[in-house]
């Protein structure tokens, strides 16, 4: 379960050793419940997904509420390595909008955890100016060292000294800086924000009417899905693929789920065939 969860991607290093670090600390009993600073990492298998995880997702921690959980977004396999890959908070219960952009990569991921962790769970690069203000006045740590007397200090203070880790200056000006990098590598919008990049081949110029339209319904009929399969572009159809996860359209669809195994092997991604029949 956990090589087909990563695929074709070796574990960074970085989680590697949060995990034993976490374990250590539990086992000095440091962790009253088993937690590192509030969120639990682990080697998350298929079966800890969601119905609407993104495809190309790879969950590594969770805060234990509500289903929540961080990953690693893959870019359906474009990123080279998951060391470089952009940090998701996938909230299964925001059916709006369930996957935000929280970190560009996991070593910023751990910045944020270890001196602002209350972050991870309000913002991500799409928060606005007023929003992260209106914020700041109930939550100050946002932009300062969070100072927590007791056994969790100590414990936070040998995280952020075994990895090294500084606080980032301004998390506001981190986030829109972010966010801009993100805008410049999407070709296509999808409607959870997060958008698709395509290194293949430069498709800006498509039109949206070129995009699968979902009904009121929000159902899935085989027969439209086959047919927008057939006449659409690689990125349109990975569009397709995050709105209807977002959605979470697929996960009781059995014929649409049994066809798209076939088309996403057909677009050579083989990770995300074996990560669309989970949860089953």
């Amino acid at each position: 379960m956990l090589k087909l969860n990563y695929g074709k991607y070796f574990i960074p290093e970085k989680l590697v050793k949060v995990i034993d670090l976490q374990a250590q600390l539990n086992k000095q009993g440091l962790l009253d419940y088993g937690d590192l600073l509030g969120l639990y990492f682990s080697y998350d298998g298929l079966d800890s997904r969601y119905l609407n995880t993104p495809l190309d997702v790879i969950s590594f921690a969770r805060p234990g509420v509500d289903g929540i959980h961080y990953g690693f977004l893959t870019d359906f396999g474009q990123v080279k390595d998951l060391d470089n890959a952009y940090i998701v908070r996938v909230s299964p219960m925001d059916f709006d909008a369930p996957v935000k952009i929280v970190a560009r990569n996991i070593y910023d991921f751990m910045r944020i955890m270890c001196f602002s962790p209350v972050a991870l769970e309000l913002v991500d690069i799409n928060t606005s100016k007023k929003e992260f203000e209106q914020l700041l006045q109930e939550y100050p740590e946002l932009s300062t060292i969070e100072m927590i007397i007791g056994e969790e200090n100590k414990v936070r203070d040998i995280f952020c000294e075994t990895f090294q880790l500084e606080p980032i200056e301004s998390l506001y000006d981190y986030l829109r800086g972010v966010k801009q990098e993100r805008e410049n590598e999407i070709v296509l919008s999808t409607e959870d924000g997060i958008g698709v990049v395509n290194n293949r081949v430069n498709e800006k110029e498509i039109n949206n009417k070129d995009l699968f339209k979902f009904n009121e319904e929000h159902d899935l009929q085989i027969i439209e899905v086959k047919y927008f399969f057939v006449h659409s572009s690689f990125a349109t159809k990975l569009v397709f693929l995050r709105d209807a996860l977002s959605k979470g359209l697929i996960f009781d669809q059995k014929e649409v789920k049994v066809y798209l195994i076939e088309q996403l092997r057909f677009m050579h991604l083989s990770d995300e065939a074996e990560r669309i029949s989970y949860p089953e």
